[in-house]
């Protein structure tokens, strides 16, 4: 499976090393309410002492490190190798591994997870690389399991665009989801699927595939 997204892995090596400092302040585009959205991914992951999970694009590893903090076994991929190392430094109880999102997983990490998690990655891929990213994914999950995102979003079309007017030369033209829209194609993709906004630009998704 092959699904192209806006970046390459050079270009978060290069940011690596900021990236902590940018996203912890919070305020603006694109970061707005950060810390709450990962707390909130955590919150609905609905985690316990030794669930799995598997965090997606875990960058530095900030989401990574709560599920550690709350007994998990937890795995985390990115495609950056330069964020993974920042990553093994800061949470040493987590597994990580270097993997583009939609390849087939490494075969020495396990292949089923309770929980898939992700915070701040899906809005670098369209709507079709969305669903087909997590039509892929449904099959790592364990019975019962799903999967919880993260990310920046606006409600619809229009929200989007008095971001856009507001952010003048601070906005980057990427593919963010519109709940309005985004949503219904998750529903029809065989997903039951809900959003919470957290900020103006950003919310949580949660999303289980539907029961046969």
């Amino acid at each position: 499976m092959e699904v192209n997204g806006l970046f390459t892995p050079g270009e978060f090596d290069r940011w690596a090393e900021n990236y902590d400092s940018e996203v912890e302040r919070g305020q603006g585009l694109p970061f707005e309410g950060y810390a709450g959205v990962l707390e909130r991914v955590f919150q609905r992951a609905g985690v316990r002492p030794g669930l799995s999970v598997l965090d997606l694009g875990c960058g530095t590893g900030n989401l990574t490190a709560r599920f550690v903090q709350a007994g998990c076994r937890v795995w985390g991929s990115d495609f950056s190798a330069e964020m993974l190392k920042i990553a093994r430094r800061k949470v040493p109880g987590a597994r990580f591994f270097q993997h583009q999102l939609g390849n087939p997983l490494p075969a020495d990490v396990p292949q089923h997870y309770a929980r898939m998690v992700s915070a701040y990655v899906f809005h670098h891929f369209d709507q079709a690389g969305k669903i087909a990213l997590l039509t892929h994914l449904r099959n790592h999950l364990e019975p019962g399991g799903w999967i919880v995102i993260g990310d920046i979003a606006f409600p619809n079309a229009e929200a989007r665009q008095q971001a856009k007017q507001a952010a003048a030369d601070a906005w980057d033209e990427e593919p963010y989801w519109l709940v309005e829209d985004d949503l219904p194609a998750l529903r029809a993709a065989g997903f039951q699927a809900a959003f919470e906004p957290v900020s103006f630009c950003a919310g949580v998704f949660l999303i289980q595939p539907e029961m046969a």
